[in-house]
């Protein structure tokens, strides 16, 4: 540490003793103020994450009352609102993935789909969304695939399962995997259509394996 004053001479002994505690001295004090500075920069950037996480879930809930009311234009500017305050909001992806399906957005509604997704790794339903969106544009080995995905998480989600059978169908394949989700679709169905759909499809599967072995 230098200074540009000068300064009355000093015994090495008296200056290496005096350089010493001045430089203690002021290491403590920067060491003491940085440590201040940094706790008062977390604690403001805490209490802004907290300010935008109420605003979010503020704008998330006034979303979901137009979403309701059939608002859509309008419960889609509020989910991405909320969005902007805080992008982890795993219910406004998904809702505002459903409202851009029903705008048939397909593109950016799986892309919500796939931001949900990765928020919520043990949910079924943004995988079963992104599934549905590829059916329904008529992507069966796509669609296969994000079924299968949420019925990894959940092997009892019976819309997947149900997806699953039909994207099955729409390629013609038939193998034990798609076999075991009809079968548990026949325990868990209670819908008659659906419960007749499982039966077809169960008759066409057990074919193809018995064609294949």
């Amino acid at each position: 540490m230098t200074t540009q004053n000068p300064r009355p001479t000093m015994t090495l002994l008296a200056l290496a003793s005096s350089g010493a505690v001045l430089l203690g001295s002021f290491a403590v004090g920067c060491s003491s103020s940085s440590s201040r500075d940094r706790a008062v920069q977390q604690d403001m950037n805490q209490a802004e994450m907290q300010r935008s996480r109420a605003k979010a879930i503020e704008y998330f809930q006034q979303a979901s009352e137009l979403h309701e009311n059939g608002e859509y234009d309008k419960a889609l500017d509020k989910y991405r609102e909320s969005i902007e305050q805080d992008n982890t909001l795993f219910a406004a992806w998904n809702n505002m993935g459903q409202l851009l399906m029903q705008q048939k957005n397909y593109a950016d509604a799986v892309a919500a789909y796939k931001i949900a997704s990765d928020l919520q790794i043990n949910d079924p339903r943004p995988d079963y969304n992104i599934g549905l969106a590829y059916q329904t544009i008529g992507w069966g080995k796509e669609s296969y695939t994000h079924f299968q995905r949420s019925l990894d998480r959940d092997p009892n989600y019976l819309p997947a399962i149900r997806g699953a059978v039909r994207s099955a169908e729409m390629l013609g394949v038939g193998d034990q995997r798609v076999l075991d989700f009809i079968q548990n679709g026949q325990l868990r169905e209670t819908n008659d259509q659906w419960r007749e759909y499982f039966d077809r499809q169960r008759f066409r599967v057990e074919k193809l394996i018995e064609e294949n072995t």
